[in-house]
């Protein structure tokens, strides 16, 4: 029986994708019998947050190294831990695996091992526009320099550069991750300069309902996801045709809310455009599945696009932006539309398509079942294990 430890900024309830696959991956190790605990911000003493904790935070170093020594893990599996944890926290591992045993494996669920922007994109210095990275011209300090990596201020840009640079350039501490689990091929690509073994393991899919529902009625778009700046809401709403017959539901919250409000109220789409706020996940899915087509606007480089898996699983199609894994999903089901970021022909070309669609009924007649059955829960977990004892396939 494996003894597993799950690192994370943040406690499992709430929060993004990460927490949804890091939930059900604790749940289903936990049905097979193995003994789970989890190290997150919940754990630490205090969580004031300084400049130089952001870059290596030594109160939670000192809080996982007693969390360590009590729970004595097989495996130490990361998720997301620059944000309050601070990657400082591998130096406390690379500690204890001096003394103990220990396997640790990462969840790649970003960029973060790659690039000071977690999200893969670095921004011009005077407009902010946004650029996706290229990893091969991120080897040296130098390069690493000349770009922004925060579209909010330059200080920002210069804290993630020194937490990026302090830890994996000059300390060198991602070396003490054994193996990094990329949920698509694309995050395999961009993590090749790091040198670190990688595996292909996409986040468990959901299955099929047994019924699924009836979507009748005009054409249903729906958007499930925080409503930031990276996620490219108001972009979308921007190109989005002024004529278009349909209905959008904004289902999320976050400070892009009253921008996209505005956009709305400005185009004369607020009739059209409904912002439900947060819902519970459930509930989320729920709404997703009654829609016809989830639209996924991504300015960053998704690495593996949860709400893409759970809407083509209730029987949604999906129409998202062509970067990332959108592209990997789109070809490896057959389904869905890809649209290039700031081009409104683009944009309306696959909206047409998507209406010719709608009106001959064919919209959401698909078959994914082979896709979904091939990343379901049972393989995620045998395969997870198998990484866990280091048997799992190395791809790199």
């Amino acid at each position: 029986m494996e003894k597993v430890l799950h690192i994370n900024d943040y406690p499992v309830e709430g929060g993004g994708g990460a927490e949804v696959v890091l939930q059900q991956t604790i749940a289903l190790l936990r049905g097979h019998g193995s003994a789970v605990e989890t190290f997150t911000s919940a754990d630490l003493p205090n969580t004031h947050r300084t400049p130089w904790r952001y870059v290596d935070n030594r109160v939670a170093r000192q809080a996982l190294a007693a969390k360590l020594d009590a729970f004595r893990p097989d495996v130490v599996h990361l998720h997301n831990y620059y944000h309050v944890l601070s990657p400082g926290i591998l130096a406390t591992l690379s500690d204890h695996k001096r003394h103990q045993p220990l396997r640790v494996v990462m969840t790649a669920h970003d960029y973060h091992l790659v690039s000071p922007n977690s999200g893969g994109s670095w921004f011009h210095w005077w407009s902010r526009r946004r650029e996706a990275i290229e990893p091969s011209r991120l080897r040296t300090t130098g390069s690493l320099l000349t770009h922004c990596w925060d579209e909010r201020t330059c200080w920002h840009s210069l804290l993630k550069l020194v937490q990026h640079c302090w830890n994996y350039r000059w300390h060198h501490r991602r070396d003490v991750i054994d193996l990094v689990i990329c949920p698509s091929r694309f995050v395999e690509t961009m993590l090749e300069p790091t040198g670190l073994k990688t595996c292909l393991l996409p986040h468990p899919a959901p299955a099929p309902p047994e019924r699924m529902p009836k979507r009748d009625g005009p054409l249903r778009f729906v958007f499930a996801g925080r409503l930031e700046p990276e996620k490219g809401l108001n972009e979308f709403l921007r190109l989005l045709p002024a004529d278009v017959d349909a209905t959008l539901t904004v289902i999320g919250a976050g400070k892009e809310m009253e921008r996209c409000r505005a956009t709305c109220a400005a185009r004369g789409l607020s009739d059209r455009v409904e912002f439900t706020g947060r819902l519970p996940h459930a509930e989320t899915l729920a709404r997703i599945a009654r829609c016809h087509v989830l639209v996924q606007p991504s300015r960053v480089l998704e690495t593996y696009g949860l709400t893409l898996i759970e809407a083509l699983a209730s029987g949604t199609n999906i129409l998202a932006a062509n970067r990332g894994a959108a592209r990997e999903i789109v070809e490896s089901t057959g389904v869905g539309f890809l649209f290039e970021p700031d081009d409104a022909s683009s944009l309306a070309t696959q909206l047409q398509a998507v209406g010719i669609q709608h009106d001959a009924q064919v919209l959401n007649r698909f078959d994914v079942s082979s896709f979904l059955t091939e990343r379901g829960e049972e393989r995620y977990l045998e395969s997870l294990l198998r990484v866990y004892r280091g048997a799992g396939p190395v791809t790199r």
